[in-house]
């Protein structure tokens, strides 16, 4: 009795590849010509759909608002630390100022 050859499975079909999500900084470093010692990369960053960039880009963008509002914030605190340091300094003259004419008054 021969043995039949085992069958061989059907490669799976190939799932598409959704493109991925480059930022405008690749897009740019890709134009520029800094991405031209990887060819497969580079192609991929200029075949990436700007659709796609989108989602990215928004997202960093809401980053970056977070950001400048923290900063703002910041910002405002250092003015009114700085208004209170001066108040404080100026109240301090007072002081030294009373202390004078009280000693001067003895």
């Amino acid at each position: 009795m021969k043995k039949t050859p085992a069958k061989m499975k059907k490669a799976p079909a190939k799932m598409k590849k959704a493109p991925a999500k480059f930022n405008k900084g690749l897009k740019a470093a890709s134009a520029a010509g800094k991405l031209d010692n990887n060819p497969k990369f580079k192609a991929a960053v200029d075949k990436a759909s700007v659709a796609k960039m989108k989602k990215a880009a928004m997202k960093m963008k809401e980053e970056e608002k977070s950001v400048m509002t923290m900063k703002k914030t910041a910002m405002k605190m250092k003015k009114q630390s700085m208004a209170m340091m001066k108040k404080a300094a100026m109240k301090m003259k007072k002081v030294s100022a009373m202390k004078m004419k009280m000693k001067k008054k003895k």
